[in-house]
């Protein structure tokens, strides 16, 4: 069973850095540092990571923290792209997903390009 207090305890820690944030008190970086103690600090109570960013969760982009409506958030997977929540907005995903596809496709064709062709190659 959860314990569902200190994920709520931290989203209002969560909720109180974005304020700063937005009031240009904490950088950007520093934001999310806290949004991830808090997200990581609800498993000492068996907690819901998910309930320590209630706040944010579903209106905030990952990246940059701007808020985003629904209908322009996209959904990625917070841990591969090292976001603090599921969504991104057009903005971020372009920069962090769409242009991530295309560096390792081109890297992939240079390692190709540059493969040095053996023998063993051409036999079938």
């Amino acid at each position: 069973m959860s314990c569902h207090r200190i994920g709520l305890g931290m989203n209002s820690v969560v909720e109180k850095s974005i304020e700063m944030f937005e009031n240009e008190e904490i950088s950007l970086n520093a934001c999310k540092k806290i949004i991830v103690a808090c997200r990581n600090g609800v498993y000492w109570c068996d907690g819901n990571e998910d309930e320590a960013i209630a706040c944010i969760i579903d209106c905030y982009c990952g990246n940059c923290l701007r808020k985003i409506h629904q209908e322009h958030r996209i959904r990625v997977d917070r841990n591969r792209y090292d976001v603090v929540t599921h969504y991104l907005c057009e903005d971020c995903y372009q920069h962090l997903v769409y242009e991530e596809s295309i560096l390792k496709s081109t890297y992939m064709l240079k390692k190709r390009h540059n493969k040095k062709v053996r023998f063993s190659d051409f036999l079938f």
